[in-house]
C-alpha cells in the first residue's frame, strides 16, 4: 500500500526551492537541485525554466492563502473579525513566500494573475462589508483600501523576515495600521 504521508518528488522540489529561495531570492536551479538532492532531470521533468518553479511556488501561495482564509469565512464572522482573524492566519505564511515580491515573471503569468485578481476581489468583498461596519470610512476607495490591505501584508512579511518585526506581531500591527493608522494609542 502506498504512503499517503510521503511527499511527492516534485512537493519535495516546491519545498527545497522555497526554502532556498526564502534566503537568497536569487538562487539558480542548480542551486535547487543540490538542496532537493534530486537530479537535474527530476528538476527539468516538473520546472523546466526557472519561470515555472517560480509560477508553481507563486499558485501554491495563493492555494495555502485560500485554505487559511477558508475555516474563516465559514465561521461568518463581521467583517472586522474576519480581517483580525484573516491577518493572524495570513501573514505567517510569509516566512515562505515573501520572496515573490521580487518576482515579477510570476505575476506576468495569466493563471497566477487570474487567481490574485480574485484574491483581490474577494478582498474587495471584505472591505465593503468593513465600511458598512464602520471600520473603514466610506470616502475611501475601495481599490485604495484593497491596495492598503494587500501591502500591508506584504509589508509584514518582509519586516519578519529581515527581523523588524517579530513574527508574533506582525499581523496586530498591519490591524492597528490599518484601523488606526500610526497614530499614538
Amino acid at each position: 500500500m502506498k504512503n499517503l504521508n510521503k511527499k511527492s518528488s516534485k512537493e519535495e522540489l516546491l519545498d527545497a526551492a522555497i526554502a532556498l529561495l526564502v534566503d537568497n531570492p536569487s538562487a539558480s536551479l542548480s542551486e535547487v537541485v543540490k538542496k532537493a538532492g534530486v537530479g537535474r532531470a527530476t528538476l527539468y521533468r516538473y520546472f523546466p525554466t526557472r519561470e515555472a518553479l517560480v509560477k508553481e511556488i507563486a499558485l501554491l501561495a495563493i492555494k495555502q492563502t485560500d485554505e487559511a482564509v477558508a475555516p474563516i469565512i465559514a465561521k461568518q464572522l463581521s467583517n472586522q473579525e474576519t480581517l483580525r482573524e484573516m491577518l493572524e492566519v495570513i501573514v505567517p505564511l510569509g516566512d515562505r513566500f515573501h520572496f515573490l515580491m521580487s518576482e515579477s515573471s510570476a505575476y506576468n503569468d495569466p493563471e497566477v494573475t487570474q487567481a490574485y485578481n480574485r484574491q483581490l476581489s474577494d478582498l474587495n468583498t471584505l472591505v465593503e462589508g468593513l465600511k458598512q461596519e464602520g471600520v473603514i470610512a466610506l470616502d475611501i476607495s475601495n481599490a485604495w483600501a484593497v491596495a492598503a490591505i494587500d501591502s500591508l501584508i506584504w509589508a509584514a512579511w518582509y519586516s519578519v523576515q529581515t527581523g523588524y518585526v517579530a513574527p508574533k506581531e506582525a499581523a496586530s500591527l498591519v490591524y492597528r495600521t490599518l484601523t488606526q493608522g500610526l497614530q499614538p494609542q
